[in-house]
């Protein structure tokens, strides 16, 4: 044998290798959230009036709030990190007697503006 020295190469799994099975769970996981999301924003709306708040969402169990806006207490809105970006977020209408949570709502502070808007007019 010769005198060259051996050198010894050792290879493992690539941490990336696992990048396909994440999105493939993640597309098995959206076909059924998706739909979901779908209804929710295809049955989830909020109307102002100068004097009243109707908010609507749900298909089978429907949520109805009907609300006159000397009862409005406060309108509270957050943002996720993807709301602030794409313009949208939660909004907390409070009253005397419940408050009322709309997820994913468009416009947030503008809504938010209007129904101030509206109290004060009213008050």
């Amino acid at each position: 044998m010769d005198n060259k020295t051996l050198d010894k190469y050792i290879f493992k799994l690539s941490w990336l290798s696992l990048i396909p099975h994440i999105l493939a769970i993640a597309l098995f996981v959206g076909m059924f959230t998706t739909p979901i999301k779908i209804l929710r924003i295809l049955t989830t709306k909020i109307i102002i009036e100068p004097n009243m708040v109707y908010g609507e969402k749900g298909i089978l169990r429907k949520d109805i709030q009907n609300s006159p806006m000397k009862h409005i207490q406060s309108v509270r809105v957050d943002r996720s990190f993807f709301g602030r970006i794409f313009g949208y977020g939660d909004v907390t209408i409070t009253t005397a007697g419940a408050g009322y949570i709309y997820k994913g709502i468009g416009s947030p502070e503008k809504l938010r503006n209007i129904i101030n808007s509206y109290m004060q007019a009213t008050s």
